[in-house]
């Protein structure tokens, strides 16, 4: 079965999965996971991604036949050796072998997949021409941000105390700034009100930094393990 959208999809996987009793679940899901970030980034729609990986039932069948022992045995009650059929392989000759209370199942060992040398080399190349230039200059910029938000914050707080100070005071007149202390004041507020929106920007800049620098990171990963290393930061799993 196909289907349309990155839930849906997960969703049918996971379930095929346990039908199946395959034991890396998480792991498969979480490639399959890469695989959406991977054609949301070049533009790729949720179906179109589905379309391209097919169907939930082939995938698994087509994993389980290429890494046989994926699968574990079902959970067998208590029997005695009377119980035993004997095309399950714990007749009267193999129990001496191996006692039907031991499990019958060894999960296989973790495969680490070869590097990529084309993969390898791509990712050396961004980061000699592309991420050696583009992530200082980010870093940069946000640092901007940030101090031109703590400038407008100190300025707000200043013109509104002042503003405040100087009406308690009695000083109708004007002041150095050239605005009467209730302007001062409300140019106070302006400044904090505008330092609040420069703040979520901040924030906001700050975890798309850090989200592009795990994806880099991840895609290193993919290159030179064959995995995922970090997961981004609000992520939702499926």
């Amino acid at each position: 079965m196909t289907y349309t959208t990155k839930t849906e999809f997960l969703t049918g996987l996971r379930e095929t999965l346990e039908r199946n009793n395959v034991t890396d679940m998480s792991d498969i899901l979480s490639d399959f996971r890469q695989h959406f970030e991977d054609g949301a980034a070049v533009g790729e729609s949720e179906e179109e991604v589905c379309r391209k990986l097919g169907d939930v039932d082939d995938i698994v069948q087509q994993y389980i036949a290429d890494n046989p022992g994926v699968q574990s045995a079902p959970v067998q009650q208590t029997a005695t050796s009377g119980d035993m059929p004997e095309a399950s392989g714990f007749g009267a000759e193999g129990a001496g072998e191996q006692p039907y209370s031991q499990p019958r199942y060894i999960p296989p060992q973790q495969q680490t997949p070869g590097a990529d040398a084309g993969k390898i080399v791509g990712v050396l190349c961004l980061d000699l021409f592309v991420y050696s230039w583009a992530l200082p200059t980010l870093f940069s910029l946000i640092i901007a941000l940030m101090s031109i938000t703590l400038a407008f914050g100190i300025v707000g707080l200043v013109c509104f105390f002042g503003g405040i100070v100087a009406i308690g005071a009695g000083f109708g007149g004007l002041i150095v700034t050239g605005f009467a202390p209730l302007s001062v004041a409300c140019l106070g507020i302006m400044f904090i009100g505008f330092t609040g929106m420069l703040t979520v920007a901040s924030v906001g800049s700050v975890k798309g930094f850090i989200n592009l620098c795990i994806a880099i990171i991840n895609q290193h990963g993919r290159a030179f393990a064959g995995r995922n290393v970090l997961d981004k930061i609000g992520r939702k799993g499926a």
